[in-house]
């Protein structure tokens, strides 16, 4: 990460001072710092207090009127203290590059290469298309991971578009992935979306190698590269109300390895639908229904997690504004539920999460640290975006 850490730093440095020589150079600096507590309303009392800045440097050159290089270069400084009680529990801290990209675009294209987020589909709260980030609904800052790659985009005139990307140096499991790609192997995978009358259609495939240890083997190092295959098919339509489905079905040669968090086939499926009723401010409300699956067959035997999830929002005033989420798991008759009151300002955005849940936790992104939305408990978060 270190070496990693100083090749971004002489990226971006290069890069500022080649653009800093045109006179068509736009240069700026912005960021984001963010404070957190969280009290969990348990047995004893359990308390976290954190906090992150993300500063951020982007540029813009116009190379001809149609087209440019920008890049966009950022840092995710944060840390966090964990209390049992009175009793310290455990602390954690990062800083590591958040995001650190170069864009070559014209007209209706653009390549993308660095540290960057590559994310798409139709699903707001389960998405089978989480590929290669890990952002949570009930996340109000939605920051995630990035990934290492180049990613191309053309668009055509009648709004399809095709993206084709690259991708080496992320051995991190990404979004559903239970165990990460093999770090210096190409990842490689396209998506193509076409208009489909009041609506759009899309697939999108992907293509990687996952390195597991080799258990018929006696050598320390000694490891098996397994091939793993990704097809998505996502569409959504206007029809007064919205309207999606999102779906990933994902398929592994496992070579008879046998390893708990390792399957032949997962297959994950969300509907989903949202509507704004003429309430008030305007009472918008979201239902989705997720099911996720994973085992040696297709759709069937194995694991199978079913979710219905739904999202409630209402603009109180200019600056206030609440929502409320609900996740229900039939058969064990789990409810999960979230109410987040959101206040904002110029550069202030103030935030008061509350929430009521089982004890076991619902996993719905990449796992980053303590799960903070187990039991009951409340979070009080300020932002500041400069």
């Amino acid at each position: 990460m270190k070496l990693r850490l100083k090749i971004s730093f002489v990226f971006v440095l290069s890069v500022c001072y080649l653009m800093a020589q045109q006179d068509s150079t736009n240069i700026s600096f912005s960021g984001q710092l963010t404070a957190w507590g969280v009290g969990q309303f348990q047995t004893p009392f359990g308390t976290q207090f954190g906090g992150r800045f993300v500063p951020d440097l982007q540029g813009l050159f116009n190379l001809t009127p149609k087209t440019k290089i920008d890049f966009e270069a950022s840092l995710n400084i944060n840390g966090s203290a964990n209390f049992t009680g009175l009793q310290y529990d455990s602390v954690m801290g990062q800083f590591k590059p958040y995001r650190v990209w170069l864009r070559y675009s014209g007209q209706n294209w653009e390549v993308r290469a660095g540290l960057q987020q590559i994310n798409f589909g139709s699903a707001k709260m389960f998405r089978p298309l989480m590929w290669f980030d890990g952002l949570d609904v009930r996340d109000p800052l939605q920051l995630t991971d990035g990934v290492y790659g180049v990613l191309g985009k053309y668009y055509f005139n009648n709004n399809a578009n095709v993206w084709l990307w690259g991708l080496i140096g992320n051995k991190n499991p990404k979004g559903f992935e239970t165990i990460g790609s093999a770090q210096w192997r190409p990842e490689i995978g396209g998506r193509f979306q076409i208009p489909a009358g009041p609506g759009q259609l899309a697939v999108s495939t992907n293509y990687r190698h996952i390195q597991v240890p080799n258990l018929a083997s006696n050598l320390w190092n000694d490891s098996e590269l397994l091939n793993e295959s990704r097809i998505g098919l996502d569409g959504k339509w206007d029809v007064g109300i919205g309207l999606w489905f999102e779906s990933s079905v994902t398929m592994t040669d496992v070579n008879n390895i046998i390893l708990p968090n390792l399957f032949k086939v997962q297959d994950l499926w969300n509907l989903g639908a949202d509507y704004t009723f003429g309430v008030g401010n305007g009472l918008g409300m979201t239902l989705e229904y997720f099911r996720y699956h994973v085992g040696d067959e297709f759709l069937v035997n194995g694991t199978t997690l079913n979710v219905v999830g739904s999202l409630f929002t209402y603009p109180v005033s200019v600056l206030d504004n609440v929502s409320a989420m609900v996740f229900y798991i039939p058969g064990n008759n789990l409810v999960y539920n979230y109410v987040n009151w959101t206040r904002t300002y110029d550069n202030w955005t103030l935030y008061a999460i509350g929430y009521w849940n089982p004890e076991t936790p619902l996993s719905i992104s990449q796992s980053q640290g303590k799960n903070l939305f187990t039991g009951k408990g409340l979070q009080l978060m300020v932002n500041y975006n400069f």
